[in-house]
């Protein structure tokens, strides 16, 4: 997990879940090994343990916690590289270009562990996305898709076709715009 990935999750859960929560899962020693190594690249993996760790201390499940936390990156993640978000892109545009972003980004680290996603423009209405992590953070596919979505003030649901917590090999996500009004 990078630094700035860790900042973002302890932003998160202090604003969700309040400060103390944060102090007690810092404290919590079954994650005293991953947060040593976490800026070990492709070793550490600090994300699972703390999402985990959140999950027990909150009681919250835990696809919930994940898709609140891809809702707020997505704000964090707009308000950092909003100089290179085209104001004209609606969010199936800007999905189209994360994934890009982001595949450029685990290809320059060379990662081991990096997801594999793509995304299929369907129609100007639709986009498909297929994805697979040894990780199965799909719901974080779909809370970053709707913290933009919100970000930008549009409509966008997410439907699942396939997902691997439920036991498919990969998932298949299509985000789609909701119609405007007839006027």
């Amino acid at each position: 997990m990078s630094i700035s990935l860790q900042v973002a999750f302890a932003k998160f859960v202090a604003l969700r879940f309040g400060e103390e929560t944060w102090t007690r899962l810092l404290h919590d020693s079954s994650l005293a090994a991953s947060m040593e190594s976490f800026s070990d690249a492709g070793r550490g993996d600090a994300l699972m343990p703390l999402l985990m760790a959140t999950t027990r201390i909150t009681n919250e499940h835990a696809a919930a916690v994940v898709e609140e936390l891809g809702a707020f990156l997505a704000g964090q993640l707009i308000f950092r590289y909003q100089r290179r978000i085209d104001p004209a892109w609606s969010t199936l545009d800007l999905i189209g270009y994360a994934n890009r972003a982001l595949t450029l980004w685990f290809e320059r680290r060379n990662a081991p562990n990096a997801p594999a996603m793509r995304c299929v423009p369907i129609d100007e209405r639709t986009v498909r996305i297929v994805y697979a992590s040894r990780r199965h953070l799909c719901p974080l596919i779909c809370g970053m898709i709707r913290g933009a979505a919100e970000h930008r003030g549009e409509a966008i649901r997410c439907v699942e076709k396939r997902c691997m917590m439920k036991g498919s090999s990969y998932c298949e996500i299509f985000a789609e715009r909701s119609a405007p009004a007839p006027a």
